[in-house]
């Protein structure tokens, strides 16, 4: 065995002796002094590696939609601009999503959209660090109102003139007056500038505003009931409560501005009329018809319920919760738009549609964020009646024969918006009717990869990259890192509990640029016994992992070697394999490629043993460890620090997360990827792209190119 030993060092030297030097110095790293792989200057530890392992945890507390999952997926950029999608899974309260992917270094930040079964989407970016960990705990959406609701001024500073259990008639013409204690007041009139302050409670039969300046404060702590119709002439801030009795009207006039931050109930009608400007911030209940006038600016930022008719002829923007117990009609035409924002909400038991209704979401979100619109009975509309936007119309009945208006510019018709109970949205929406889920797995049909299969959910397309390799190990080599040249592609298709079930894989066999019988596998992290159901390749015996020998012998594969750019292109040999997976595998558990690939030396004197790997892979346990760690490899079982050379800590095998360019016969590396050695050089920190196709980034000659017939 010594003496065979010795035959193959001498045999190997003769090899590397006999091979051409490389005839030009690569003159963008000549700063480097380098012109082949041996003179690179590696930092000690450094594997050569061009991917980063990425580990994902996601969880859910709340699920609203009962019983489905909702499906994630990251991509290694934005997917509304074009982001390549890296994974995909599923998540719920009960069910966490775990993953371990493989991204290219170039990555820097990874992207996670959620879809729920309503078919709303929410994108995440999540920027990679030190740790390339993604940890998120998705909270339930809560409803986002503008408005700012605070506790306003008070009694106790800034007044002038204070009076405890006010009676009678007041008249007030200047200052700041506080009204507190219990009062009962039949009538109260304000002069322009005056402010008054009401921080107690009691009632007032008649309210006069003399002036458009005159401003009345219903503090947090002040609780006023209107007993007759109420006229706004002036400025009326509401922080606490405010009421009306039985027949009692309460009007918001020209000019005059209402802001409401507490509570109002309004126990007949409440009328916006024209060139009147109102904000709700928090509750209005108006137990008749609230009549919205031509030229009346109304936004709601919180919750106004109606129990008679909602009229809207004027300028109103929803940002908030709108209920209407009868008919809820829309006729304010282009200058008196009716708008929702952002998550907005109106249900309604019968709809008139009459002029356009648009929808908008913030532009600066990535998420696009629709608002509803829920009709119990009839809708109805004319041909100058439109639902524009971002707005789901969900009419639970279907659209009856008196709506002719349309829907479109965006919005749908469509029951599917889930939006969640809050305190200005108290009826919220489930989504009801959103999700189809034949297989009955959890997932709906529209994203199930498999819709017919409760065994399989997601197709995982998204680990592709080359293997090029050094045959001559344990001895180095002459670096074109073409004797083998692998392509991979990995479908992994997992369940709805984020579980492999099946691999299907693509290898294209693209350069057998070495003279020996070089044979290709790969090891999955798994046990064996959990792989089943194998075909094109075979399952290797005698193994504790799963390793799939893809072929035994590369020059019974392919005859031409297709590194020589002077000879005729060999078609790449494809080979397309596939098995199951037993239940209870994790994608934590599995990853996304590339594994663990390596070739080995078949030619006679060598054999099985002879395995090469990837820097910080281990042997298979038909390795010949006896071999580990001869000639000038330094592999040390029982760390990273495998199949790397002893001077220099040079690789044989090189992994590119992209189809790559390899170098033409003899071509060290480093002079056809002019970037390799300021990458090699830094330890992987600087040109992590230096495989890619950019402008001074490759010497075009040196670059293997096919020669057709």
């Amino acid at each position: 065995m010594k003496r065979l030993f010795y035959s193959l060092l001498v045999l190997a030297s003769m090899t590397i002796a006999c091979r051409k030097p490389v005839e030009n110095a690569n003159p963008v790293n000549e700063h480097l002094n380098v012109s082949k792989m041996t003179e690179i200057n590696v930092p000690n530890g450094f594997l050569w590696g061009t991917t980063k392992p990425v580990q994902i945890h996601v969880s859910l507390s709340v699920n609203p939609f009962v019983g489905k999952l909702q499906q994630l997926s990251f991509y290694d950029g934005n997917p509304a601009k074009g982001g390549r999608l890296l994974l995909q899974g599923a998540v719920s309260d009960i069910q966490p999503f775990d993953a371990k992917i493989n991204v290219p270094t170039t990555v820097k930040e990874v992207y996670m959209e959620r879809i729920a079964p309503d078919k709303s989407k929410y994108i995440e970016k999540f920027v990679l660090g030190i740790s390339n960990e993604i940890n998120k705990k998705i909270e339930p959406a809560v409803f986002q109102s503008m408005g700012k609701t605070g506790t306003g001024p008070d009694c106790n500073t800034g007044c002038t003139t204070t009076v405890n259990n006010a009676t009678g008639n007041l008249s007030y013409t200047s200052g700041t007056v506080c009204l507190t204690g219990n009062f009962s007041i039949a009538n109260l009139t304000l002069a322009s500038n005056v402010v008054v302050r009401i921080c107690g409670t009691g009632t007032i039969s008649n309210l006069k505003f003399n002036s458009k300046t005159s401003e009345l404060i219903v503090t947090s702590s002040g609780n006023v009931t209107f007993t007759s119709t109420t006229p706004i002439d002036g400025k009326f801030t509401n922080y606490g409560t405010v009421a009306t009795l039985g027949n009692s009207n309460f009007n918001v006039n020209r000019d005059a501005i209402f802001t409401n931050h507490g509570t109002c109930h309004f126990t007949k009608s409440f009328n916006p009329n024209a060139n009147s400007v109102l904000i709700n911030n928090g509750t209005i209940e108006v137990d008749y018809k609230l009549i919205h006038s031509a030229n009346s600016d109304f936004t709601n930022n919180c919750k106004l319920i109606v129990h008679n008719d909602f009229q809207c002829n004027g300028l109103f923007k929803n940002y908030g919760y709108i209920r209407c117990d009868m008919e809820a009609s829309f006729t304010g035409g282009i200058n008196n738009r009716f708008t929702m924002h952002d998550n907005a909400m109106v249900s309604t038991m019968n709809i008139q549609v009459n002029s356009p209704i648009w929808g908008y979401s913030n532009e600066e979100s990535e998420v696009t964020n629709y608002s509803l619109i829920k009709v119990q009975s009839v809708s109805k509309g004319n041909n100058q009646g439109s639902i524009n936007g971002t707005i789901k119309y969900c009419d639970q009945n279907g659209l009856e024969l008196l709506w002719m208006a349309d829907i479109q510019n965006g919005a749908e018709a469509s029951c599917s918006l889930v939006l969640p109970v809050g305190d200005c949205n108290p009826e919220g929406s489930n989504g009801e009717g959103t999700c189809t889920d034949s297989d009955e797995d959890g997932i709906c049909d529209s994203y199930d990869d498999f819709p017919s299969n409760p065994d399989q959910a997601f197709n995982n397309n998204g680990a592709t990259g080359t293997i090029g390799y050094e045959d001559l190990w344990p001895y180095m080599g002459d670096y074109d890192m073409n004797d083998v040249v692998i392509n991979y592609n990995y479908e992994i298709i997992t369940n709805a509990q984020n579980d492999v079930v099946k691999v299907n894989a693509t290898y294209k066999l693209r350069a057998t640029g070495g003279t020996y019988n070089n044979g290709f596998a790969v090891e999955f992290p798994i046990q064996r016994n959990k792989v089943s159901n194998v075909t094109g390749a075979t399952l290797e015996a005698g193994q504790n992992k799963a390793v799939l020998v893809i072929f035994n012998n590369m020059r019974n594969e392919m005859p031409v070697w297709n590194t020589f750019p002077d000879q005729i292109t060999h078609d790449d040999i494809v080979y397309n394999v596939s098995f199951n997976v037993a239940a209870g595998t994790s994608l934590s558990e599995f990853t996304l490629g590339p594994y663990n690939p390596f070739i080995w030396n078949g030619s006679e004197g060598f054999g099985r043993g002879y395995e090469i790997h990837l820097p910080g892979e281990m042997p298979t346990n038909l390795a010949n460890l006896s071999i580990i760690g001869s000639g000038d490899d330094n592999t040390n079982i029982g760390s990273s620090q495998t199949y790397i050379s002893k001077n220099g800590g040079y690789p044989w095998a090189l992994h590119i997360p992209d189809s790559f360019e390899y170098p033409i016969e003899k071509a060290d590396i480093n002079t056809a990827h002019l970037k390799f050695a300021e990458w090699s050089t830094s330890g992987g920190n600087v040109s992590n792209d230096w495989y890619q196709n950019q402008p001074g980034y490759r010497a075009s000659a040196k670059i293997y190119k096919k020669k057709k017939n």
